[in-house]
């Protein structure tokens, strides 16, 4: 038997008088470090070496390469890479249509084609409506509507997602693009701006995709995300308060607007807000036909005619917002007839599809040329918010509704799918696409079967560019203003909140914190804000873990609730001294390890600084009941003096049966019996192979 001296030293145990039945000629040990394919080995009387190139640490936390076996070369694995990326299965799941196309039937046909044409209705006049919000024509909300619907169907691996522009998307857009764009000649913002963010979304999400970062959405926790959605709806729907009411210079900063709004009330048009008003009160009430449930006697049939009859009271419910949308301009174009021209009608929109070429990155208008340095100095972060914030919202959205309709949504696969359709959409001279929870849903209560219905959508859309667009002209903005504000009221969810209340109080911290930030610091930022309170919330924890601290027969017994890692090692250290020292005589400390899974440097080290300040006040560390993982942690990072016993009773019955003087003595037992197990332990350690996180 051996054990560690004060001064790292292995003695055999005659050389301090221990005397012992048993004797055990122990060999350094090896212990193997199975990280992935590639070993490492620890040997406790050895230097600090690297571990698979991460570089050096501690020597008494020390690794060395395992020279078995050469590494297989970074450009053989490249090239094993490219060739997977052409198998037939890799091929199938980057284009899930090969998978559902073969099994398509006369049935599915006909679901996806009311569907498509439904979703086609009321795409849009949603798609006019914001390209408004984004500070755009009304031609460029057409423009991003019909080929990411193309590119989705090829790609998608959900039924019911449809991508298009989006309120909160828009309303980002205008924000980081349209807001600092110069203008042109006709006043409108050039477009140029927003066409760069569409392409710079579409290759983030496509980098993200390959490099299965999606889960950065993961940290973006429910209520930052309702209460981000519900500010976000009350920003939309003020920002169209202006346009319902028929007041010009009205500014886009919430607050700002609200009181020139306040200011502006004698100048509004009545004509226009009792329009807008109308609008908004029909389209809810239409909306309200998709939710009829009809009670039918399971023992007689129904009448074809019946169902005829129920189908089309659904359609019109669902398609409330293109039904709405047409009357108005039915009025308008009447009473521009007779020669009332008191409502504003949205104008002439440019006819035909747009021209396909790669998006510029600059802007010349007459003698002003903006460079693309300028240009993204500009954008800023928004190179960032937007291809995040459309991440989340589809996201949310399609997982809804694949857990709705149980099927299966493939995250990356759905991020690459955004991020091509993007990343297109810019080449025809369209902004930033995601999924909208309207669309989708009137999709799904339509019956959808496929994503084939994404065609159709496309097709209504492409139409109405070739042959609708003068009619357009008769639209009235406060009919396309009252549709919006009809659709975002719905995103204001005041359920959820009562929800997170009742359920847990400190979840409402991140709501509020996110829901002001998004009305007063801007919806660009208000997502960010929410997400650093939240996961300030969710390491405060981490930080300043729960510990118990109780008092046995002159011990005191200090037991962590939850993990020991960086930073919260620190926190119980400091703690754990400053307790055994507030008695007359410390106490003897016993740390009771049950909840610890895992212990990371950082925990090693302070570990370590604990047993040296117990030391320095003549008291003692023991560290029990380990589990076997930490154990083995513990043994790696051999901390000099360690007392290492295997339960809390065990430490109290053998402290106390051991004289003042009988330090060693005490120290062989512990390390005599870790040492024992070590050995019971050994065929296990080469099953399961163990693993050092962070380091």
């Amino acid at each position: 038997m051996v054990y560690t001296t004060e001064n790292g030293l292995q003695k055999p145990p005659h050389e301090d008088g221990i005397t012992d039945p048993v004797v055990l000629k122990m060999a350094p040990i090896e212990v193997s470090l199975h990280m992935g394919k590639e070993q490492g080995t620890y040997n406790p009387n050895g230097s600090a070496n690297s571990l698979n190139g991460l570089g050096s640490y501690d020597p008494q936390f020390s690794f060395s390469e395992n020279p078995g076996g050469p590494s297989v070369p970074f450009q053989e694995r490249a090239k094993n890479w490219f060739r997977s990326l052409l198998t037939l299965d890799t091929i199938k799941s980057k284009l899930p249509i090969i998978e559902w196309l073969p099994k398509y039937n006369m049935f599915n046909f006909q679901c996806d084609l009311i569907a498509g044409i439904t979703v086609g209705l009321t795409l849009i006049p949603q798609s006019l409506a914001y390209a408004g919000i984004a500070g755009l024509a009304p031609q460029y909300g057409l423009y991003s509507a019909f080929i990411c619907v193309f590119i989705y169907c090829v790609m998608g691996s959900s039924k019911d997602i449809t991508l298009g522009p989006s309120a909160i998307v828009s309303l980002i857009t205008a924000s980081f693009a349209t807001s600092v764009s110069p203008r042109l000649p006709n006043g409108e913002a050039d477009p140029t701006m927003a066409i760069v963010l569409a392409f710079t979304t579409g290759l983030i999400q496509i980098f993200m995709s390959f490099f299965k970062l999606g889960i950065i959405v993961s940290f973006i926790s429910f209520p930052v995300i309702n209460a981000f959605s519900s500010a976000a709806a009350i920003t939309i729907a003020v920002s169209q308060l202006k346009t319902l009411l028929g007041v010009k210079g009205v500014p886009n900063d919430f607050v700002e607007s609200l009181d020139v709004i306040r200011k502006k009330l004698p100048y509004i048009n009545v004509w226009d807000m009792t329009m807008g008003m109308s609008c908004i009160v029909v389209v809810i009430l239409l909306k309200k036909l998709r939710e009829i449930r009809w009670k039918d006697d399971p023992d007689k049939p129904i009448p074809i005619y019946v169902m005829i009859y129920r189908k089309l009271i659904f359609i019109c419910g669902a398609g409330s917002t293109a039904i709405v949308v047409i009357v108005a301009a039915g009025i308008l174009a009447i009473l521009e007839r007779y020669g009332v021209k008191d409502l504003t009608p949205t104008g002439y929109i440019r006819p035909g599809m747009p021209e396909i070429r790669a998006p510029r990155f600059d802007i010349t208008i007459g003698n002003y040329t903006m460079p693309s340095s300028e240009m993204f100095s500009k954008i800023s972060a928004g190179i960032i918010v937007i291809p995040i914030i459309a991440l989340m919202e589809a996201m949310a959205i399609g997982k809804y509704f694949a857990r709705v309709n149980q099927y299966k949504l493939d995250p990356a696969q759905e991020l690459l799918s955004y991020g091509i359709g993007n990343l297109v959409t810019s080449f025809f001279q369209g902004y930033a696409v995601t999924g909208t929870f309207s669309r989708t849903a009137i999709n799904s209560q339509c019956g959808v079967k496929t994503p084939l219905g994404n065609i159709f959508t496309g097709v209504i859309v492409i139409i109405s560019l070739y042959f609708l667009t003068p009619l357009f002209y008769y639209i009235p903005k406060c009919a396309l203003a009252g549709v919006i504000i009809a659709a975002v009221l719905a995103m204001v969810d005041i359920q959820s909140f009562k929800m997170l209340y009742r359920a847990n109080k400190v979840d409402v911290v991140p709501y509020f914190v996110t829901f002001a930030a998004t009305l007063l610091i801007g919806i660009q930022w208000g997502i960010f804000v929410g997400m650093g309170v939240s996961i300030l919330i969710l390491l405060y924890p981490i930080a300043r873990p729960k510990v118990l601290f109780s008092t046995v027969q002159g011990f005191m017994i200090v037991t962590p609730t939850h993990g020991l890692d960086f930073p919260g090692a620190e926190y119980l250290e400091i703690k754990a001294l400053d307790r055994a020292l507030q008695v007359e005589k410390p106490h003897n400390i016993i740390l009771n390890m049950e909840h610890l899974s895992n212990m990371d440097y950082s925990a090693i080290q302070s570990l370590r600084s604990l047993l040296s300040g117990c030391e320095l006040h003549g008291m003692k560390l023991i560290l029990a009941q380990g589990q076997k993982r930490v154990k083995k942690q513990l043994k790696v990072a051999n901390i000099k003096n360690a007392i290492i016993v295997d339960t809390v009773d065990e430490a109290i019955k053998t402290f106390r049966s051991q004289p003042e003087t009988g330090e060693h003595d005490f120290k062989c037992f512990t390390l005599f019996s870790y040492l024992a197990e070590t050995n019971e332990e050994k065929n296990d350690e080469e099953d399961e192979g163990f693993f050092i996180s962070r380091l």
